[in-house]
This record gives C-alpha cells, structure tokens and sequence, in this order.
C-alpha cells in the first residue's frame, strides 16, 4: 500500500511539473504577444497620422523630396518621407497576418485569427477624403462620415447695396450696405487613434475623450482536439500573426511616389515641384525665409546680380554655405536646391527650426548644427556616411532622428546635450566613436540587436572627472548609448536592445569599457587581430555566457569580465601574458578555467574569485603555476592539449 501511495505521488508530482511547464510557457508566450500587440498599436497609430499627413500633401499640391528606409535587422520596415512644405512624416509596413496551424492527432485544433482593424482613406463623390475602417465609412456617432483634412469656410455673402437717398433740396445719402454674415468655419478634419485594452482593440475619433469597442487583438489559441480512441489530445492551434493594418508597400519611380494602402487603394505624390517638371534654372526660388535669402547674396550665390536667386544659380553654387551664428533665420528648406555645395555650417542658428539637407552631402562635418536649439527634426539623406563631432550639439528641441544605413562613422558628442530626442533609429553597421548621446537623459534611442565595432579610435572619457560630482570616468559603447554615472549611483542613461558585439578585422585593441554594463549580450567573439582587452571591457555584463578570446590576445585588463555573473567556463589563450587585478572577480558561476599558456601568465590582485573550482593547465607546467598561481595551487590539475 506504502508502494501505491509513493507511485501516486510521484505520478501527481511529474504532472504537476508538466503542467506548471506549460503554464509558464503559455505566459511567456502570452508577454510576447502584448508586446508585439503593443508595438503594432504605437506603429498603426504613427502610420494613421502619417496617412493624414500623405491626404494633405496630395490635397495641397506639395511634393516628396526624400524617402529614406528604415531598417532593423536587416529588413526595411518602413520609410521617413519628407516634402516640400510638410513636416516629415514616418510609415511602418509588414506583412498580413496568416491562421494558426491546425492541431495534431485526435480532431484539429480550431485556427487562431488576428483582429486587426484595417484603417483606410477613401474619396467619396464630393471629391472629399473620408476614414474608412475595414473597408466602410468611418461614422461618427450622428452616422456622418469622419473627412481627412478640414475644409476651408465658405466667404461670407456680400452686402447688398445701400439705397440712393431721394431727390430733393437736401437728399440725405443712402444708408451703407449690410456687411456679409461670416463664413462658415470648415470642418476639422479627424485623427482616429487605436488602443489595446483587456485584449481588445478600441478606437477614438475624439482624441480619446470616448471610445468604442471593435474586436480581439490577438488571435486565440486553437481549441484542443477530442481524445481519440487510444490518440492523444490535439495540439493547440498556434496564434495568428499580426498583419499589418495600412500599407502594403511603397514604390517610386523617377516622378513619382506610390503609396499603396491595405485595400488597394493607390495614393500617388509628384516628387520634385509636386509636378512631372523639374524647376527650370531660369525660374526664381521663392524663400520662405527672407532672412536666409539675404545671407545667401552676401555669399555671392546671385552670378546675375538682381537680387533674386534661382534654381540654376543653387544649383551652380560650389562655395561654402556658412552662417553661424545668424539667429534671424528661421528655415531653409530651400537648401535641398543646393545640390554643388559639400560645406556649410549652421552652427549657433538658435532660431533654426526646419531645413532640408540636399541628397548630395555625403557628410556632416563637425558643428554642423551645434547650438540649433530650436531645430525639432532632420532627416539624414542616404548618402551621408560620416557625422562629425557636436554635430547636433545642443539642439534642445531635437526629437527625432533617422539615421541611414549608409553611416560608417559618428563621432563623439554627435548629439551631446540633446534632452528632447525620443526616438533615434541607429546604423546597423555603425563602426565609429562611443560618446554620442551625453546629456540626453530622456533618450529612448533604439539600437540593432548587432553592433558592429571596426575602429581602433575610441572617445577617451565620457566626462571630465570633477571630485565630488562623479564617480569615475568612463568610456566605450555603454558611454555610446547612454551611460552617466553619478555620485548618487543613479543611471540616467541605461543600455539596452544590443545583443551582441561583432569586432572587425581593424580591431587591434578592445577599448576599456566598450561594452561596460550592457547587461543584454550573451555571447562575445574576440577576433585572433585583437591583441589587448581595456580595463572594464565587459564589466557587470551580468547575461554574457560565452567568451572566445582571439589567440593573439597578450593581455586581460583590470575588471576586464568583472561582474559577469552567467560565465561558468572561460579559456585563456597560450598568447596570454598578463591578467589584471580583478580581471574575472565576482564571476559568481565561474567554476571552470582553462590556461593554455605554457608560461603562467601574472595575475593581479583577486584575478581570479577564490570559488573558482578546477583550473586546467599544461601538464609540463604545473609545478611553475602553482608557484605563480599560489592561491590557486589546489585547484591547479595538469592537461595534455592539443
């Protein structure tokens, strides 16, 4: 009997077990999907506000003077548009949501399903873009369709005539007409916006004062199938995946853009003038800015010398645009014009506040903008491979930034001292300095999952030390990102989203805190060009579980893996010859080092932690480690490699 309630018990135990696992599984997958639903949410409502934007670029006559791709993880996501007259503007795309696999053995499993609303622009008869949500008219609660953009008011109608006064000695004059009744103000148009909530979708069309309830926001989980006879239950069906909600796709041509919606539905913008011509050079550059066409006449940019500036004339101009320091001018979108010109500086413009680079730069040189307080947003065109440095130093107003995958180097204080920027979507194959994002502690900059390091250059010190304000001073990628230590032991600037660090073939020194504190990358490859590992490298990279260190590595720096508390096994290289003082201290899983070196390298004070286990080295050289590496000697067991 004591057998059966043993047998039972361990019975109970293991389906518990089992069942706890797939709880634990199912929740894990369940915090995927809220955040994939929430990302979707934020990037259907940026496309719906884009998608207004468009509807008023084609209703206004405005033109496209850019499209720059989005990437992330190698795969273009989307695209920054930018125009004439209109602030740029930002589209996601992705691809329709497919059925949950049906389940396996017993009866199928039902199919999963995303509930996606799908939101559209239509033009209705009266020649009047409407919102369309699932195909059909959006409605308001009075059933009246919701228009795009707003209309114009209708001029009041003229007063009548005063009468003429009758005839006589003295006639007294008419009394004056009437003055018209004013117009009628247009209506606003309207931004829907989307929100999930207890996993469903909602939408307001009153800027979230009310809203209504429209479906799931993720697909189900299939239903289990019935047991057969001897058959197992059937497999949940997987979840549908979430499609995209707007836009199919976007494509060019050399005059136009296209803009393909969810139902088909084409939105076609000019590029250029906002027609199929090209501004004739003849023709004179109507400046929204007064003040920056009288700084260009000072720069001699006028050949014909009439005061006036045209299309030719930008064209032609090969000289530097400089003008620092001039706080009267406010934009200069005109400059996209200027496609002959490689130099200019903006430099203390505070008053600056929108400006198109022309698609010909290939780089932005140092101070280009320091001091814009004023500039909101730019975007980079394709071309540019290189931002010097304080390039956007001190543009406080700065909140967004696309960076194109054509960049190859920014160097430090890029973006120092910028507290407004939100959003900065950085080059998958960035190679250049560290401390690019000071001061800009309200960041949420998004990273590639990959970075990869090509330079030997690095930023020496991510601030001056100053006794009393600071703790120490720091450099490397974590400083890149947004790393600011200070006495209070607070981290205004966090690293996240790098998973890993590729090092390149120019590598020859891993600079000290390159990757200090990015507590998300697993796994490090240290290249056999790499000769030395800086002071902090990898410090307190608390996920890092694997580490291959290149075998021209000579020396391991101080606090080099300090902190990594997941490592459990690490090889040092025969090339090694010296280990810094608490090199690997505090590796609290380190149970496992294996020196290949034939000559005990020199340890520093608490190299290794003294839970260390078992520590292999050549079997020749046993009795020199354990002299070497005496607080070590217990630990020490000979190996024959190969």
């Amino acid at each position: 009997m004591k057998k059966i309630h043993l047998l039972l018990l361990g019975l109970t135990i293991c389906l518990f077990s089992a069942c706890h696992n797939d709880i634990w599984d199912a929740i894990d997958g369940l915090d995927s999907r809220v955040t994939k639903l929430e990302e979707l949410c934020k990037e259907m409502n940026t496309n719906i506000t884009s998608l207004q934007t468009i509807v008023d670029v084609l209703q206004s006559n405005d033109f496209i003077t850019g499209v720059v791709e989005i990437k992330k993880d190698g795969e273009v996501i989307g695209y920054t548009i930018t125009f004439g007259k209109h602030d740029p503007i930002t589209i996601y795309h992705g691809q329709d949501g497919k059925d949950g696999a049906d389940g396996k053995d017993g009866q199928d499993g039902q199919n999963g399903s995303a509930n996606t609303p799908v939101i559209g622009v239509a033009q209705d008869t009266d020649g009047v873009y409407y919102w369309t949500l699932n195909g059909e008219w959006l409605l308001d609660d009075n059933g009246n369709k919701l228009p795009v953009s707003g209309k114009d008011g209708q001029n009041g109608t003229n007063g009548s005539n005063g009468q003429d006064g009758a005839d006589g000695k003295d006639g007294q004059d008419g009394e004056d007409g009437k003055d018209g009744a004013d117009g009628q103000d247009g209506k606003d148009g309207i931004t829907p916006q989307l929100k999930i909530e207890d996993g469903y979708w909602y939408i307001s069309y009153d800027n979230g004062a009310t809203w209504t309830q429209l479906g799931k926001a993720a697909g189900e989980d299939g239903a289990d199938g019935a047991d057969g006879k001897d058959g197992q239950n059937g497999a949940d069906g997987k979840d549908g995946q979430d499609g995209d909600s707007m836009f199919q796709s976007v494509t060019q041509d050399e005059n136009y853009v296209y803009f393909t919606l969810a139902d088909g539905t084409v939105i076609k913008i000019a590029k250029g003038n906002g027609s199929n011509d090209q501004p004739n050079e003849d023709d004179i550059i109507d400046f929204k800015d007064l003040a920056v066409k009288s700084a260009l006449l000072k720069l001699g940019v006028d050949t014909t010398k009439d005061n006036e500036i045209s299309y030719g004339e930008a064209a032609a101009y090969d000289g530097k645009i400089l003008m620092e320091g001039n706080t009267n001018i406010y934009s200069f979108k005109e400059f996209q014009y200027f496609t002959n010109t490689t130099s200019f500086k903006f430099q203390g413009c505070s008053n600056l506040f929108e400006i198109i680079i022309p698609n010909s730069i290939d780089s932005l040189l140092e101070y280009a903008f320091e001091g814009c307080a004023s500039l909101t947003s730019i975007v980079i065109p394709n071309a540019v491979n290189y931002i010097g440095a304080d390039a956007f130093s001190g543009c406080k107003s700065l909140h967004s930034i696309i960076i194109p995958s054509s960049i190859t180097n920014i160097r430090h204080n890029a973006f120092y001292n910028c507290p407004s920027l939100k959003s900065f979507t950085f080059p998958e194959n960035y190679n250049g300095d560290t401390f690019i994002f000071g001061k800009c502690s309200s960041s949420t900059v998004e990273l590639p999952h990959t970075i990869y390091w090509n330079t030997i250059e690095y930023q020496k010190e991510f601030y001056e030390y100053q006794p009393g304000s600071y703790s120490f001073t720091t450099s490397g990628l974590g400083g890149a990102v947004y790393k600011y230590y200070s006495s209070t032991s607070n981290w205004l600037y966090k690293p996240t989203n790098i998973k890993c660090i590729v090092f390149g073939d120019k590598v020859k020194t891993i600079p000290n805190y390159i990757c200090a504190y990015l507590q998300e990358i697993t796994e490090i490859n240290i290249p056999n060009n790499v000769i030395s590992i800086g002071n902090y490298a990898f410090f307190q990279c608390t996920a890092l579980n694997s580490i291959i260190i290149g075998n021209n590595v000579n020396k391991i720096g101080e606090h080099a893996f300090s902190g990594c508390s997941k490592l459990t096994s690490i090889t040092i290289p025969n090339s090694v010859t010296n280990i810094g003082s608490s090199a690997f201290s505090a590796c609290s899983s380190l149970t496992t080092i294996t020196s290949k070196s034939t000559t005990p390298p020199l340890l520093g004070t608490n190299a290794i932690p003294t839970t260390i286990g078992i520590i292999y080295v050549p079997r020749s050289s046993i009795e020199e480690y354990k002299i070497v590496w005496s607080d070590y000697a217990d630990k020490i067991i000979g190996y024959d490699f190969e």
